[in-house]
């Protein structure tokens, strides 16, 4: 027996698959977006097969092609850095598992939902905590209910509860946040917008030249260095949530805006190890955030940070040296 058809919502550029299915199923009045998916025969809130992204590509009426560049499936396991990790194939990119959102939890702008009716895939991306289209705090979870904002959610502008997410007060981020989540945001495009702007022109060049999952993980490293003197550091690093993470990456915007002269600045502020061994190593701060950073940002595409390390490295050696020379 042959599956329903619905009727079909003309996709958006670079709109999140959950968007689009939240709306088929509102273009057909059906009570939740988790009623497409039974009509493609999908049990799990994502296709996960070949299979189901036909079956739900025919169902909403768009291209399969579609449906596989907007859902992110698992691409497999790769050795990087300092083990192996799982990545994600996401419109068009391969991300790690750390740096994407998957799974029915997800973020919502709420000037998207009430100005264009739908919500972009950029906000999947960990280190996106705003919305770069608006400049306000991306929501995670319900401000009535303080649950997690689900994508089987009634309607794209309805949480469980009933609160309208689109009537949310939105929240503005600083501009140093938002140099991060735009500079993310312009790399995603890259991979379906042709008009994209070629660079961040607030950003440092050698940041502008990094594809999306470098720098992801540049992002990664930094949002660790700057978190290195905070109370509960480790409990925090693994939280996905946009509260737990907007400090660091406004942070890491900071970095940005004064590279390299706050890197170096930040380097000489670590007081516990990024990796293991004690404080009070022999080899001092530098010595852990260098070894750190060659097991996650190995060169030759993340020279530029080595560099920075290895001047600041000479100038300490100097001083010590002049120091010594004067006593």
């Amino acid at each position: 027996m042959g599956r329903s058809l619905l009727i079909g919502v003309t996709p958006h550029p670079g709109e999140s698959l959950s968007s689009l299915i939240s709306r088929t199923a509102q273009a057909n009045g059906l009570p939740g977006p988790g009623f497409v998916l039974r009509a493609a025969g999908i049990a799990s809130a994502l296709p996960r097969m070949q299979s189901e992204i036909s079956a739900l590509a025919k169902v909403c009426r768009v291209s399969t092609d579609l449906i596989r560049v907007l859902s992110p499936l698992e691409w497999g396991v790769c050795h990087q850095g300092s083990g192996h990790r799982r990545r994600y194939q996401y419109y068009g990119t391969n991300v790690g598992m750390d740096h994407l959102l998957v799974g029915t939890s997800e973020r919502v702008c709420p000037v998207c939902i009430r100005t264009s009716g739908h919500l972009p895939g950029v906000h999947a991306f960990t280190f996106v905590t705003a919305c770069p289209y608006h400049a306000v705090r991306l929501l995670d979870h319900c401000p009535a209910c303080d649950r997690t904002i689900d994508m089987m959610r009634p309607r794209l502008d309805l949480c469980h509860c009933g609160f309208g997410l689109g009537a949310q007060n939105e929240v503005p981020v600083s501009d140093d946040e938002m140099r991060v989540v735009r500079l993310v945001c312009r790399r995603w495009q890259l991979n379906f917008l042709r008009d994209t702007p070629p660079r961040c022109l607030d950003v440092f060049d050698d940041f502008n030249d990094l594809d999306l999952d470098d720098l992801l993980r540049a992002i990664s490293f930094f949002c660790k260095l700057e978190g290195a003197n905070q109370r509960g550091w480790h409990e925090v690093s693994r939280s996905k949530r946009v509260r737990a993470i907007a400090w660091r990456i406004e942070r890491v915007g900071r970095l940005m805006r004064d590279w390299p002269h706050r890197f170096k600045t930040q380097i000489g502020m670590v007081r516990s190890p990024l990796v293991g061994g004690s404080p009070r190593a022999s080899s001092g701060a530098i010595g852990r955030v260098s070894l750190e950073m060659f097991t996650e940002l190995p060169e030759p595409k993340f020279a530029f940070i080595h560099r920075v390390l290895v001047s600041n490295m000479q100038e300490r050696n100097a001083r010590a040296q002049f120091g010594m020379a004067e006593a």
